[in-house]
Order: structure tokens, then C-alpha cells, then sequence
């Protein structure tokens, strides 16, 4: 079997594993939508939440969509992000390893499910423009407009000829205009400013509704310079087909649900309407640069994609998480040769961004020494001058995914006065803590001098590891807790979710004396093991 053909295809595939609620009732996209799916981030384990489709959609005006919306779809949780991959999911930083190593570059072929429905020149409205699609409200009650957010921006490297494919999220602006969000360190930022500096507009193709593939090469920092679009083949272990736009000199893949086709002019700007934001928060004030619809093309009654954003965890948070792990876990082991890296995890109550847990291991038996926990720390700082804010380092008996085993080790394997470095000169896009938030501090706009000079923002650095051998973990050992286990599911109790460490190990102290002494009791001697303890002559300070 091959990858999958497109978005249609993999939701059937998602239904058929119980991992898509599909929605026949009306559900009204500005009032109701959002609030429904965002319950199952507030209120289910992650293991429950799975991707909606909803059917049968109204808005406050009353109207009925001919189109869907699919949301939640790609990463409500790391099963469904596997699946999209086919795959583990074990296997999936493997996956993307893969295709780091081996990108596949896209195939053009003629033309494709995408082209069923062309709308340009004088026949561009003639179906409402984007008012045909069922744009759902984001965040209730403090946005002011529709939020798009799984919007596949394709724009071209003026230099490299490289076609960049940018997660940006904007709102409709009219029928055939919408604002597009960028962020300072954008690689599409980079593309207007060239256009700006050539005095041309930026041709940009927006993609809604790709294969899994697209959409999470999309969203993840891929290297500079290395197009999504080859990543995805890589992740699919096969081309992604695409096909030439109608207006503008872009391709695009052949099977999604609907293209944008327009520019971008690189000198206009206008105020954002209110966000709700990856940090939990709203956001406003921001500038956003408007795009320009010259096409819309799109399959015949086509599905809306959308993310669910906004206040972790989300799905965006799990797709940032997903793909920041493996671009740094690849960066620390391979680029910067530190094997003894093992693991690195990105919390979703960080934004998947901010806090960042790198766990790691001895080599060959031999004992990690702190200089390389540091150069791994240190490091860890240099891929973004954003992120992550706050980086802790973890022993491999510590989960780095679990928030109670990281702050076990915090609690027990750490001094501040001699494990915690900060380090200055950072910036802190969206990050309230680093400045009071209103318009006159947007991301975009201009920062107050304070801000961004090298005392504006900073990120900590934790060593929460070991520095000498410690006395065992306080739980029984392996072989008391398999059998107990056991005994557990014999009685039917409910399914157990083991949370490192689940058993007790030794960590490098323990004397000969208390071995024998746990030995006797395991046998139940516990006379003998009294007496023991009356006889004892404890060691002086001198031995």
C-alpha cells in the first residue's frame, strides 16, 4: 500500500481505526465548533481525543455550507500523528529522520482533483470567494473575525528558486483578500522582505486540506534552505504529486482541497484583528500583510481543514512538539556529536516551544560527564534565538515526557546556586513575561528599546542530573512489581499506564550490610533482622 492519495483517503482510513468523530447534526461554524472540539483538550485524556467532521454546518447569518470542515485531524494526540505517517508511534522520529536524510522531491504531473473547480479572472466571485468555505471561529468571544489556521502558505526563495511551504494563520478580509501572520524569523518573512528589496510582489499559492505529509512538513522548522515539499516525499516515502497554479509560477499538490493563488504586496500592512495565541493567551496589535486573491481552485464539494490552536495542549502544540523534537534531537546527536543526547521532549504547557526536556544516557557504562550535559544544554539554545526559554537536563531513569518524573529529578538532582545558568540576550515573541502586551508592543510592531536589547529576554538553563551515585529508588524491585501486575489484570482492574520510574533500581549506594538485611527479610526473617539492627555498631566519621 501506498501512501495516502489525499485528504479523504487518510479520514477514511482515521474512521476506520475509531480515531475520527464524524458530526451529522447541524453545529453552527462561529458559535459552536470550536468550543465542542476544544472540550476534548480540556477534558480527555490524551489517548481519547481523536479528529471531527462535521457535515452539516450553519453561521450566524443562517446559511447552510455545501462544505465540510475536517479539524483536529493530523495531531490530537502522538497515535493520530503516527497514523497519519503510517507508522508507530515508536517510530516516528525515525520516520522523520528519514526523511531528513532522504527527502524525495515532488512530482509535477498535468493536472489533478485540486483543478475540478477553477474560479478566476471575471469568474472569481462568482460562487462568493472565500465566502464559499464554512471558516469556523477560533477563539469565542475575543475574536473579532473567522480564524484560518491550517493554511499551507507556498511562496518562492527569489534566490534559491526554493518553493517554502510556512504554517501562517490569517483571517478573511473580504471575498477575495486575507491577512497573513509573520512572525520575525519566518522563512516566507524572508521572501517578502527579498520582493521589498527587488520592489516586486511575492507570489504565494495557499494550500488548504493536503495529505498528512504536506501539512506536517509544513509545520515543523525545517532547515533553511530545504523545501517541505521534498521533506513530505520523505516522510511518504514517495513524491508528493503537484501541479502548476493558474496565476501565479508556484506548484501545488494535486489532490488538495482548495488553493489560494494571489500575491503579496511587501509594503502593505494592516492591524491584525485579536488572536488567541500558542502561549494560552489572546494576543493584539499585530501587524499582518495582506494577500491578494487573483484564483481559487478547489475540488467539487470540498472539505475545509482547520487546526485547533490557541491555549495548550492542542493539536498545534502536539504537531510543534512532534516536529521540534526531532529537528533537535537530529541537531544535538548528529551536528553536534553528542551521543550520550537520548531523547528530547517538548511540554505542551510550554507551547511545545518554550520548555524543553533533553534526556540523557551513558555511554558504554561510562558515567556522562557534566561537561557534556552543559555543551548539550548550551546547544540546545542555538537553533532559534526564541526558543527554548527553559531547557533541563534529565538522567535516563527520568521520562522527560512526564511533568512528575521531570519534577522529581528538579526536586532531588538539582541546586540552583550550582545547577542553573541563564542566559541573556534572547527574544521572546508572544512571551507577556518579557513586556507588558498592548498595541504599541505587538510582536511586529516596534518593541520599546528595553526589549530587545540584550536584557529584554533570557532562557534558563537546569542540570537535573545526577552528580554522584545515589541510594536505590523507594519502590519494589522489577521483580515484585511484574508479579503484582499480574495480579492486577487477573482482577480485571482498569488498564495500567506505567509512569517512569514504576519499580525500584539501584543508583550506585548500597552497602553490603543492607543487602543482606533485605535479603533476610525477603525471607521473612525479620528476627534475625532486628537483631541485626541491635547489634549494630555504627561506622565513626572517620571510617
Amino acid at each position: 500500500m501506498g501512501y495516502y492519495r489525499d485528504l479523504r483517503e487518510y479520514l477514511a482510513a482515521l474512521e476506520q481505526a475509531g480515531k475520527l468523530r464524524v458530526v451529522r447534526r447541524q453545529i453552527n461554524k462561529d458559535t459552536e465548533l470550536h468550543p465542542l472540539v476544544k472540550w476534548q483538550f480540556r477534558g480527555l485524556e490524551e489517548a481519547d481525543r481523536t479528529g471531527f467532521l462535521f457535515e452539516n454546518l450553519t453561521d450566524l447569518a443562517g446559511r447552510a455550507y455545501e462544505g465540510k470542515v475536517a479539524t483536529s485531524i493530523l495531531a490530537p494526540s502522538r497515535e493520530v500523528y503516527a497514523l497519519g505517517l503510517q507508522c508507530g508511534p515508536g517510530e516516528i522520529w525515525e520516520r522523520w529522520q528519514q526523511a531528513y536524510r532522504a527527502p524525495i522531491e515532488p512530482r509535477l504531473v498535468a493536472s489533478g482533483p485540486v483543478k475540478e473547480v477553477i474560479h478566476k479572472g471575471q469568474c472569481l466571485l462568482e460562487h462568493g470567494g472565500l465566502g464559499e468555505f464554512p471558516i469556523p471561529m477560533a477563539t469565542n468571544g475575543w475574536e473579532a473575525l473567522p480564524r484560518m489556521t491550517a493554511l499551507l502558505w507556498h511562496t518562492r526563495d527569489s534566490e534559491t528558486g526554493v518553493i517554502n511551504v510556512g504554517t501562517y494563520n490569517g483571517t478573511p478580509l473580504g471575498p477575495s483578500r486575507t491577512s497573513c501572520r509573520l512572525q520575525h524569523g519566518a522563512q516566507a518573512r524572508h521572501h517578502v522582505q527579498k520582493a521589498r528589496h527587488a520592489g516586486v510582489t511575492l507570489q504565494a499559492a495557499v494550500v488548504i486540506g493536503a495529505v498528512p505529509a504536506v501539512a506536517m512538513a509544513s509545520g515543523t522548522k525545517v532547515p533553511y534552505g530545504l523545501s517541505e515539499l521534498a521533506v513530505a516525499g520523505g516522510l511518504a516515502g514517495e513524491p508528493v504529486e503537484v501541479v502548476r497554479c493558474e496565476t501565479v509560477d508556484l506548484v501545488v499538490p494535486a489532490t488538495a482541497e482548495i488553493v489560494l493563488e494571489g500575491e503579496i504586496l511587501p509594503d502593505e500592512v494592516e492591524l491584525d484583528a485579536p488572536s488567541g495565541e500558542h502561549t494560552g493567551y489572546m494576543i493584539v496589535g499585530a501587524d499582518v500583510f495582506v494577500f491578494h486573491i487573483q484564483c481559487i481552485t478547489h475540488r467539487r464539494h470540498p472539505i475545509w481543514h482547520d487546526f485547533i490552536s490557541q491555549m495548550p495542549p492542542s493539536e498545534s502544540s502536539t504537531l510543534r512538539s512532534v516536529g521540534s523534537e526531532g529537528t533537535l534531537l537530529s541537531f544535538l546527536r548528529k551536528d553536534c556529536g553528542i551521543p550520550q543526547v537520548k531523547n528530547v521532549a517538548f511540554h505542551h504547557s510550554g507551547g511545545a516551544w518554550r520548555l524543553c526536556v533533553i534526556q540523557m544516557q551513558d555511554m558504554g557504562g561510562v558515567r556522562t560527564h557534566n561537561a557534556t550535559v552543559w555543551q548539550t544544554l548550551f546547544a540546545s539554545l542555538s537553533k532559534s534565538p526564541d526558543w527554548p526559554k527553559i531547557v533541563i537536563a534529565v538522567d535516563e531513569d527520568i521520562d522527560p515526557h512526564d511533568a512528575e518524573s521531570v519534577n522529581w529529578a528538579l526536586s532531588f538532582r538539582f541546586q540552583p546556586h550550582r545547577d542553573l545558568r541563564v542566559v541573556q540576550g534572547r527574544s521572546a515573541i508572544l512571551d507577556q513575561s518579557a513586556m507588558p502586551h498592548s498595541i504599541a508592543t505587538s510582536y511586529t510592531a516596534h518593541y520599546p528599546e528595553s526589549s530587545v536589547s540584550p536584557q529584554g529576554a533570557s532562557a534558563m538553563l537546569l542540570d537535573a542530573t545526577r552528580k554522584w551515585a545515589y541510594t536505590p529508588v523507594s519502590l519494589p524491585k522489577k521483580e515484585y512489581m511484574d508479579r503484582a501486575r499480574a495480579i492486577w489484570e487477573e482482577l480485571g482492574l482498569p488498564a495500567l499506564k506505567p509512569r517512569v520510574p514504576w519499580h525500584g533500581y539501584d543508583l550506585g549506594v548500597w552497602p553490603e550490610e543492607f543487602r543482606e538485611l533485605a535479603e533476610l527479610g525477603e525471607k521473612g526473617e525479620f528476627g534475625a533482622v532486628a537483631q541485626r539492627l541491635k547489634d549494630w555498631k555504627k561506622p565513626s566519621a572517620k571510617e
